[in-house]
């Protein structure tokens, strides 16, 4: 009789980022090994807080890496559901993410010989490097194209982000804005839109390490200790 899996649920960790000297890197290429090796359900970022102040541990004058922390989770995203291998996301002579943009848009950029890419033809993986068309919209696309032509008001209907999209795609063999593919050209167009980050990233949310007491008010600390000194 095979006996019960541990944590039927599957197993997660948590790497704490920027305390060591660790680079994206080699964070990005830890985590592809244990997805592959391990078969963990998830990898979790934190960025890294001295919420003690203690001296020994590393100093953080800028305060917690939330937007390094924020790319490594777009990085795990595209390992876990697009596809992407670690080496194609970042390599050693460029070993920490690119912070202006996106990991698939940063890809994207540096590969834009695989673009525009033909929406009406082109295969799900390839629909899955596309900045701006997530798993969703990728399925209802190719879904949608056995049933007929597809144009721009229905990509945006399936989802596909068309002011990021629109700089690598064609449909019908037509392009949306009069396209030039080159790097400078795309980057500081994608650098005009408002990327939507985490609250904590853009100071919209103050950023705190919770404490037993930002859980339990004071009372509630008194009651749970007279209970322990009880038992």
């Amino acid at each position: 009789k095979k006996g019960s899996s541990f944590v039927p649920a599957g197993q997660s960790t948590q790497m704490i980022v920027g305390a060591t000297g660790e680079s994206d890197y080699e964070i990005v290429h830890v985590a592809e090994a244990l997805y592959k090796n391990f078969d963990l359900k998830r990898v979790f970022y934190s960025a890294f807080v001295n919420t003690t102040g203690d001296p020994l541990l590393p100093a953080t004058k800028e305060g917690p890496p939330l937007l390094r922390e924020h790319r490594l989770y777009q990085a795990d995203f595209l390992l876990r559901f697009y596809q992407f291998k670690a080496d194609e996301i970042i390599n050693a002579d460029n070993p920490f993410l690119n912070v202006q943009v996106d990991p698939k848009c940063n890809w994207a950029l540096n590969h834009l010989e695989y673009f525009p890419v033909e929406v009406q033809t082109a295969d799900y993986h390839t629909l899955l490097r596309i900045p701006g068309v997530g798993v969703k919209s990728a399925r209802r696309i190719m879904a949608a194209r056995r049933l007929g032509k597809l144009d721009y008001t229905s990509l945006k209907k399936f989802g596909v982000v068309l002011k990021r999209a629109m700089y690598f795609i064609t449909c019908g063999g037509k392009t949306m804005v009069p396209l030039r593919m080159n790097e400078r050209f795309i980057l500081t167009n994608l650098l005009g839109l408002r990327e939507r980050l985490p609250a904590a990233v853009t100071g919209e949310d103050r950023y705190e390490q919770l404490s037993l007491l930002d859980i339990y008010p004071q009372g509630e600390m008194e009651v749970i200790g007279q209970r322990r000194r009880v038992r």
